[in-house]
């Protein structure tokens, strides 16, 4: 996939939000549907103020973090924080956060080219939502394409994108996520692949995401299969990486095969000595 190309953003002639305004009603702007965003107007024309309106925030917010100003780049990272264990009602908590945050995804995308390491808390936030298991579809796409955005423009991202999606290779483990698992690596590959298209050097990146993120040797066996399962399909679209994820999936049969082992060595050991120990010699 070639680099994504960015265009500077053209000066917009409604003013910038007003820093007079209050912190709560800035918030609830911020977390509000995207109906509630102030429109220009009812006709459809309203819906391109809303646009400007989030373009134009995500702009001054960035733009202050430069200034010293950091109250509505905190609010701006907000918007993008998820996860899915933060509700007990995690359907309705998907739902919420997929309507209020396609629209900023928008607006975000409209600045990717700043987005460099001065503002690291946004990009981790972005990289490390839980949007992967998101039901609704036209977020997961949005939030892929944002994602690819970043990377093509700031490449040094790379490493904090494949830590984030690697750690969603076990995903399923659970019983009660395992209706889920399909989907979830399924939108996981697609954008490791797509990151790997468009950066082929990414690959020690990858390899090194992979190896952090592999469970435990002591994890459940389902998660173990899980992640290896996943390992090898990375294999399928980044054959320059196959060597070194079939040499980490052989390093970790052996050390699961050792453990194994050990483990039987000392119940045959415990064993001998329960036999042993089972008579004793009476002193006469």
């Amino acid at each position: 996939m070639p680099a994504t190309k960015h265009t500077a953003v053209k000066p917009i002639a409604k003013p910038a939000m007003s820093h007079t305004a209050s912190a709560e009603a800035d918030l609830a702007l911020l977390t509000a549907t995207p109906a509630a965003v102030p429109a220009a107007s009812s006709t459809g024309t309203g819906v391109v103020s809303k646009q400007v309106f989030l373009r134009k925030f995500v702009e001054n917010a960035l733009r202050q973090v430069k200034e010293g100003s950091i109250d509505e780049y905190r609010k701006l990272v907000q918007v993008f924080a998820f996860s899915r264990h933060a509700s007990p009602n995690a359907a309705a908590a998907e739902a919420k956060y997929a309507e209020s945050v396609v629209p900023w995804i928008s607006a975000l995308s409209e600045n990717v080219s700043v987005l460099d390491i001065t503002y690291r808390e946004l990009v981790q936030t972005v990289l490390g939502s839980d949007w992967v298991v998101v039901a609704d579809d036209r977020l997961v796409h949005r939030y892929t394409t944002l994602v690819l955005q970043i990377i093509s423009a700031h490449p040094e991202w790379v490493p904090q994108a494949m830590h984030a999606m690697a750690r969603w290779f076990s995903f399923g483990a659970r019983g009660r996520d395992a209706a889920e698992a399909g989907r979830v690596h399924g939108r996981v590959h697609v954008l490791v692949q797509e990151i790997y298209r468009a950066i082929p050097t990414c690959g020690s990146s990858l390899v090194a995401a992979l190896s952090d993120a592999w469970p435990f040797k002591a994890a459940k066996t389902n998660m173990q299969v899980l992640f290896v399962r996943n390992a090898l399909k990375i294999i399928e679209y980044a054959a320059g990486v196959r060597r070194e994820v079939l040499r980490l999936v052989l390093n970790h049969v052996i050390q699961i095969d050792v453990e194994v082992q050990i483990e039987l060595e000392d119940l045959e050991s415990d064993s001998e000595q329960g036999e042993d120990g089972g008579v004793f010699e009476l002193d006469e």
